[in-house]
């Protein structure tokens, strides 16, 4: 593998760049893209039992918005809910504009590797060719295994730039649409609570 990386060029070393960008960026937003770290099962529930025993006081307001994504947005609708509904929603989306922000952080930068690893490949590819090509004489005559042997090492850096591309694009589409269906949950959650609110 070493001699592989080598034999690359030095169009290796970004493509490396990318790749430890690449997994790092998946294990953060493997992490922080959990449901229960978002919008956790039963917190809407525990709100809404706080707030029917009078007892969603400052302290218990801030423990929910510490917990997650949803319990920040349940807190910040209810610090309005002496005003009118509609004003409330329009807070609402404002924090779930925040929200989304933070969900999608990171996913410009998956796309950014996806983009440019290939062209990056291929560059260093196209780099390699011509100094394969170039070390052919002026008759033409070269040594047929040192011209396959210099082919090979530059195709070298395609083949690692797809395979980081490759991974790139499934997972942005992952957390794309992991993003979406957080988004749709955390919506219904603060519609449920908006209802709640304003039926007392």
């Amino acid at each position: 593998m070493s001699n592989l990386l080598i034999s690359g060029g030095w169009f290796i070393w970004p493509l490396l760049v990318c790749s430890i960008l690449l997994i790092s960026i998946v294990l953060e937003r493997l992490w922080f893209l959990q449901r229960r770290l978002v919008a956790p099962n039963g917190l809407l529930r525990q709100a809404q039992n706080l707030i029917q025993k009078d007892a969603f006081h400052l302290q218990n307001q801030q423990e929910i918005a510490a917990t997650s994504q949803l319990g920040d947005l349940l807190q910040h609708c209810y610090q309005y809910r002496l005003s009118s509904r509609e004003f409330v929603e329009i807070k609402a989306e404002e924090k779930a504009s925040e929200i989304k922000l933070l969900l999608e952080r990171n996913l410009s930068m998956l796309s950014t590797i996806a983009s440019i690893s290939p062209l990056l490949g291929l560059l260093g590819t196209v780099v390699g060719m011509i100094t394969v090509f170039s070390n052919i004489d002026v008759n033409g005559s070269a040594n047929t295994d040192l011209l396959a042997a210099g082919i090979s090492e530059a195709l070298i850096t395609t083949a690692f730039g797809l395979i980081i591309a490759v991974p790139a694009i499934v997972f942005y589409r992952y957390f794309e649409q992991k993003t979406l269906v957080l988004m749709s949950l955390l919506q219904a959650n603060t519609s449920i609570f908006l209802d709640f609110l304003y039926k007392k």
